[in-house]
């Protein structure tokens, strides 16, 4: 059975994102989306806009000198949400990190209106990240 087109949708944009191209990732992004990162490390909150969110991204690359990755192992979703789990891999100085994920994708007009990431391991994250 084809998948979903929004599941078809998000496959690509994490082969976009893996590959450092973010206009490609920002072509699915609704202008007013809201992406929701925990915890309590310097990127985390709640970013509000297409513009916003794709900041957070590249700052994301930026700390990690462009090594953040996201395998992604599974995808399901429909008309209005995509769960994936993946594994995210970066180095930053002398550390690595490594952490499976979920994301919840919210969609509306098959753009995506609002993100919510659960690192399995938030401590690590954070630790990582700050």
């Amino acid at each position: 059975m084809p998948e979903h087109p929004n599941v078809e949708n998000i496959r690509k944009r994490y082969d976009a994102f893996n590959n450092g191209d973010l206009a490609a990732v920002g072509d699915l992004l609704a202008d007013d989306v809201v992406w929701h990162v925990p915890g309590r490390s310097p990127i985390a909150g709640d970013y509000r806009g297409r513009e916003a969110t794709l900041t957070y991204l590249g700052r994301r690359a930026e700390l990690t000198g462009g090594s953040y990755q996201a395998e992604l192992h599974i995808a399901v979703g429909d008309n209005e949400h995509v769960i994936t789990v993946d594994h995210t891999s970066a180095a930053r100085a002398d550390r690595a990190y490594g952490e499976n994920e979920i994301v919840v994708f919210r969609f509306r007009d098959r753009r995506i209106v609002e993100v919510w990431q659960a690192p399995m391991n938030p401590y690590a994250h954070d630790a990582f990240f700050s």
